[in-house]
Formats: structure tokens, C-alpha cells, sequence
């Protein structure tokens, strides 16, 4: 009888530290983004507010099979405008590594017929792709692991950029994006990019 109960207590003692420690590395994980991003603010970001509520995180599996580990994508507000407000991400795993997550954003130049706005779009070119912090109105679908950002021109909402990034490799990639740059109260965009990483 002793033993069985030595066999058993064992078996309940080693569940416990798996389930504790299952629930510590979010934690830990969320609490070192929050001192990364303190420390660490981008120049155009707003001063966090420790009074707030935990900012909102998504977990993800970085890597893949052995080589995979758990990890937060743990968003903070940037800019708040009339129309539009920015985020910044970070990605912190269960490893204690804390990193910035950037954004492939296309940057390019309107012809406008005639080079006129109210005559309609010409060609829109693609002049360079830079990495970006900053998302502009972002939306994170975790089961897709799709980020997106709709960047109005004007409050109207008629004229804008949308772009859709997802994450595979440990970064995002773009997938679309789009440019609506007629400023006539239609939504009709150009699509630019386009395809499945998957």
C-alpha cells in the first residue's frame, strides 16, 4: 500500500510544474514585451499606460516541428488620428527572446490621367518596398495568422491602401495589396499583389 501511494503522489506532482509552467511562459512572455516596449518606444509611439489592462496578444507556434517553440505576437497602440490609429508588434516566445515585427510596405507613385485626381487613375508603380513598424487601422486574424491594415486617405474612406501580410518562417510576408487612389466616392481599387504563401 505505501508504495502504490508514493507511485501516485509522484504522477500528481509532476502534472502540476507541466501546467504551471504551461501558464508562466505567457506570462513571462507578455510581461518581457511590456518592458521591451517601454524601453524600446519607436519615436512617433504614445507613452504606454501602466494603468491600462494588458495589451492584446495572440499566440502562435514559431518554427516548425522540433524546432518549434510558443510565442506571443503582443500588440501596442502607436498613433490615434481622426480617422485612423496605428499599431506596433512585437513577438516574444517562450524562450525569452523579445523581437520587433516588421511589415514589407510598398511605396509608390500615382499617374493620374492627365495629371489630373478627378480624371482617374493612369498607373500606379511600385518604386520600393520597405520594412515597416507601424500598422495603420490593423485587424490580426489568428487562424490564418493573417495581419491587415486598411489605410484610409481621407475620413470618407473612398481612397485608401489596403494590405494583408501573413506570418510564416518567423515573419510576415505580403500577400496582397491594393490601392484605391480615385478620390470618388467608390470603393475600386487596383489590386498590386496578390498570392497564397502557402
Amino acid at each position: 500500500m505505501p508504495s502504490r501511494l508514493l507511485i501516485w503522489t509522484g504522477v500528481i506532482l509532476l502534472a502540476v510544474p507541466a501546467t504551471a509552467r504551461e501558464e508562466n511562459w505567457r506570462a513571462d512572455a507578455l510581461e518581457k514585451a511590456q518592458d521591451y516596449h517601454a524601453a524600446n518606444l519607436p519615436p512617433l509611439c504614445m507613452e504606454p499606460d501602466t494603468s491600462e489592462t494588458e495589451p492584446p496578444s495572440f499566440e502562435l507556434q514559431v518554427g516548425e516541428e522540433t524546432a518549434a517553440r510558443q510565442a506571443l505576437i503582443v500588440e501596442f497602440p502607436c498613433q490615434i488620428g481622426a480617422y485612423s490609429q496605428t499599431a506596433v508588434y512585437l513577438l516574444s516566445d517562450q524562450q525569452g527572446t523579445v523581437s520587433q515585427i516588421v511589415f514589407p510596405a510598398p511605396k509608390f507613385d500615382v499617374n493620374y490621367v492627365g495629371g489630373e485626381e478627378s480624371a482617374g487613375v493612369d498607373t500606379i508603380v511600385v518604386y520600393e518596398t520597405p520594412y515597416l513598424r507601424e500598422v495603420v487601422n490593423p485587424s490580426y486574424d489568428p487562424s490564418s495568422r493573417t495581419m491587415s491594415e486598411r489605410n484610409k486617405w481621407r475620413g470618407l474612406g473612398d481612397a485608401y491602401t489596403e494590405t494583408r501580410w501573413q506570418f510564416k518562417n518567423g515573419k510576415f510576408e505580403i500577400t496582397y495589396f491594393a490601392v484605391d487612389a480615385t478620390f470618388d466616392g467608390k470603393d475600386d481599387p487596383i489590386v498590386l499583389i496578390e498570392r497564397d504563401i502557402w
